[in-house]
């Protein structure tokens, strides 16, 4: 491997370690009346997601981070009866990335076949919150990531990410109006 292709691969692990996070959820829902949650499927935390990436070890770090950081929000995990109904999935892609380095000089001769691709997994945590009561859909987070083609996830790098995709959560203003009640 030449000194090009160490940086670029040098890039792409960089780029690995960063978590993209895109969250929507519903303007018109008063965040403040909600208290407590519980898991989708009876209150029962439950896998959704490819196959080949079951861990049960992986999958309940995911849903004990999730749990823990709904607790510091001031969330309290209950029974069927909850506020919200808390449900997350994984979506995993395969992707990849051209190498290419060509000099302008080098143009009328530039062979593409020649190029390095390089593979990787897009992975996507989604986090969706409803209202128990009306279904409604009050907030989507979805943490993305790049990874190698054979993931090792570790438990830090599942805490920092379920902590960047709930850190919004709720919606910080009506957050801070709740937090006096909390404690």
């Amino acid at each position: 491997m030449n000194t090009r292709h160490f940086i670029l691969v040098l890039a792409l692990l960089a780029s690995c370690a960063q978590v993209k996070v895109r969250t929507s959820y519903d303007r018109e829902v008063d965040f403040s009346k909600y208290r407590t949650w519980c898991w989708l499927k009876g209150c029962d935390l439950v896998y959704q997601g490819p196959g080949h990436l079951y861990d049960s070890a992986t999958i309940e770090s995911i849903g004990n981070n999730i749990a823990v950081e709904m607790y510091e929000k001031g969330f309290i995990q209950s029974d069927d009866s909850s506020d919200l109904i808390v449900d997350f999935h994984i979506i995993v892609e395969e992707d990849s990335a051209v190498f290419s380095m060509v000099h302008e000089e080098d143009i009328p001769f530039w062979d593409p076949y020649t190029d390095d691709y390089y593979r990787f997994l897009r992975g996507t945590l989604v986090i969706d919150i409803r209202d128990r009561i009306s279904g409604r859909m009050i907030w989507r987070s979805q943490a993305e990531r790049l990874m190698s083609l054979r993931p090792d996830i570790k438990e830090s790098d599942i805490r920092k990410g379920i902590r960047k995709a709930l850190r919004d959560f709720p919606p910080e203003e009506l957050f801070e109006e709740m937090l006096p009640e909390i404690e």
